[in-house]
Order: C-alpha cells, then sequence, then structure tokens
C-alpha cells in the first residue's frame, strides 16, 4: 500500500512539474530614474542594440530629456517636441537615459479591466489584483498592456531644459498633453521593488501611452473606462 501511494505521489508531482509553465519573459533595465533626477541625462542605453529583436517592449526617455521612447512589439515609437511639434519616428540612432523593457513572445487572452480606474494609483492596485488572479507572480516585475477607449490621460514629453540649472525639475520644458474619450494603448512596468529605478517612488508602474496620434509619451494623470482591456504576459 505504501509503494501504491508513493508512486502516486511522485506521479502527482511529475504531472505538476509538467504543467507549470515558466515564465516566458524577463524584465531587464539599463540606468535609473533617480539618476535621472538627480541631473545624469546622458545616453547610457543606445537603442541599436535592440535592432531586431523579436516582441521586444520598452519604456524610458530619450537621452538629454529629448522626448519620450516606447516600444510595443518591436515597433518603436520616438516622440520629441520640435518648434512646439510633436514629431515621431523610430530612428534607431538614438540613446535612452535609463530604459526598462522585456521580450514578451506572447500574452494571455485580454480580460476586462472591470473598474473604473480614476487615477494611477487606483489602476496599480486594479493591476496587482488581476494578475495574481491570472497567474502573474506580482513578487517579481512584470509588463502589461492595455487597450481601449479613456476617459482622460494627461502625459508629458520631456524636452531639454533650457537652462542647465541642476536644480531645476527634469520636467522643466517637457510639454503636456491631455487627450479625452479616444481610444489608445499603454504599456507598463509593474513593480513593488523598483522605485526609484525603473518606477517613480512611491508608485507601482511605470506607464507610457500611444494615442491615438501616434505619439507617445509618460502618463501623468488618467480616468479610464471599465472596458478597457488588460493582457498580461503570457
Amino acid at each position: 500500500m505504501k509503494t501504491i501511494q508513493f508512486t502516486i505521489l511522485i506521479i502527482t508531482l511529475l504531472v505538476s512539474a509538467a504543467l507549470a509553465v515558466p515564465e516566458n519573459y524577463n524584465v531587464s533595465w539599463e540606468g535609473t530614474l533617480k539618476a535621472v533626477h538627480h541631473g545624469d541625462v546622458s545616453g547610457r542605453v543606445p537603442l541599436k542594440q535592440f535592432s531586431g529583436k523579436k516582441h521586444l517592449f520598452a519604456v524610458g526617455p530619450v537621452a538629454e530629456m529629448d522626448g519620450e521612447i516606447t516600444v510595443i512589439d518591436s515597433n518603436f515609437y520616438i516622440t520629441r517636441v520640435r518648434h512646439e511639434e510633436i514629431k515621431t519616428d523610430n530612428d534607431l540612432t538614438a540613446s535612452a537615459s535609463f530604459l526598462v523593457w522585456a521580450e514578451v513572445p506572447s500574452w494571455k487572452s485580454p480580460i476586462m479591466l472591470g473598474e473604473r480606474a480614476d487615477n494611477q494609483d487606483h489602476l496599480e492596485k486594479i493591476i496587482e489584483t488581476l494578475a495574481s488572479e491570472n497567474g502573474v507572480d506580482t513578487s517579481k516585475p512584470f509588463p502589461f498592456m492595455i487597450d481601449g477607449k479613456v476617459k482622460a490621460v494627461d502625459y508629458h514629453i520631456l524636452a531639454p531644459k533650457k537652462t542647465s540649472s541642476a536644480t531645476s525639475d527634469h520636467r522643466s520644458n517637457a510639454k503636456t498633453i491631455t487627450v479625452k474619450d479616444v481610444s489608445v494603448k499603454f504599456i507598463g512596468f509593474f513593480s513593488k521593488n523598483h522605485g526609484g529605478i525603473f518606477t517613480h517612488m512611491g508608485s507601482m508602474a511605470h506607464l507610457h501611452i500611444l494615442d491615438n496620434n501616434g505619439h507617445s509619451g509618460h502618463v501623468d494623470a488618467l480616468a479610464l473606462d471599465s472596458k478597457a482591456m488588460v493582457l498580461f504576459p503570457q
């Protein structure tokens, strides 16, 4: 009898191991938000190194505070402000002051947000709950996407400071954009342990938008419809 029970236990463990699906992505980063806030806006991360990479997702600022970098499925949206106009290209000669990225070959089926998110703190709590319910290990950093209609989103595009004052805000010359009642995409990176690295202190997500005009930027404030769809990595 003991032999049979032991055999059943071994089979159960083997089946469980076979069914366990390892994460098929790894979140990486180079440079830090903290360094940027302390004035190091140099080009630490050349974008050419990512040429040819498949299923790449990334967010970060262009070096010298000259724009925002958003990458969705290896499509680069490098958005800058030129003479008060917004320009977006995919020129990989640019560099980032810091970048967080992951290669994600596949995503789980989209799920509805389920409730209206009135600000980013609220959204982060919803994302954490939904991720946990859908088998994502929230103790580790992970990317996520949101696709749907927004009530309103404020986002900024960094632009070089007009003065070299070390005490001025790194966003002092940023251009702020507001979009309302349009369908957009978001790519974000969630972590409870990387404040000052790739999330702001006190925040659990670094979130970029790809708006309805094909421009990208760093999200500052948002209000999302409950029917927005969320995707987590497979």
